[in-house]
């Protein structure tokens, strides 16, 4: 990927991230039966919790762990053994993460890379619970399912579930840096307080180890 191109994706994860989160957090916990389609925007503008880890990691300034560490791992590090290597004591939820945000970065279709397991990742009707391994499952329900940012993020929030907001800021980041500039179409981008330029500036470089 050229230099200009990779800025370009990098911001475009790092914005989904947000817009996800925000999208998703006034909806965390809440059961998907109580999710309407058309109440889904409601409260969307402030991010949490994940937003700001993926930023941290992204400049070397948060403590290494979890979901959000990870994406920004996947990012960093194009070979998939020191990647792995990496998180690999994490767990396998951080591991798949991380390859899925590399993947992503690198342009690959999703859908078509976790068709092959598509049985073992059916949505989580019920809710999404907050432990890894249930966002990661609902995390690749999704993505088999949604290559569109916006679709995808909205799929995310509406499976409820105490992992909602964060499960929504990790389809944002992985198709927010695969299709960058759907991220610049995402409907309720304008109501969320979104980092400043100056922050995702940092974060790219990070990421780019510029």
């Amino acid at each position: 990927m050229a230099r200009a191109d990779l800025s370009d994706a990098l911001r475009g994860g790092l914005l989904g991230v947000a817009v996800g989160e925000a999208l998703g957090l006034p909806w965390a916990g809440v059961s998907p039966r109580t999710i309407k389609r058309d109440r889904l925007l409601d409260e969307v503008g402030p991010t949490g919790a994940a937003t700001a880890a993926v930023l941290a990691a992204a400049t070397g300034a948060g403590a290494p762990g979890g979901l959000p560490d990870a994406l920004a791992l996947g990012w960093r590090e194009p070979v998939a053994l020191a990647r792995r290597t990496a998180v690999l004591h994490l767990g396998f939820a951080p591991v798949m993460v991380a390859d899925l945000a590399a993947w992503a970065l690198a342009g690959k279709p999703l859908h078509h890379l976790v068709a092959d397991h598509a049985d073992d990742w059916p949505p989580p009707f019920h809710g999404v619970a907050a432990d890894d391994r249930s966002v990661l499952d609902a995390l690749m329900a999704v993505l088999h399912r949604h290559d569109d940012p916006t679709e995808g993020m909205r799929a995310a929030v509406r499976l409820g579930g105490g992992g909602t907001a964060l499960l929504a800021a990790l389809v944002g980041g992985i198709l927010g840096c695969r299709r960058p500039t759907a991220i610049d179409r995402v409907p309720w981008r304008e109501r969320v307080a979104l980092p400043d330029d100056a922050t995702l500036a940092a974060a790219v470089a990070g990421l780019r180890g510029t």
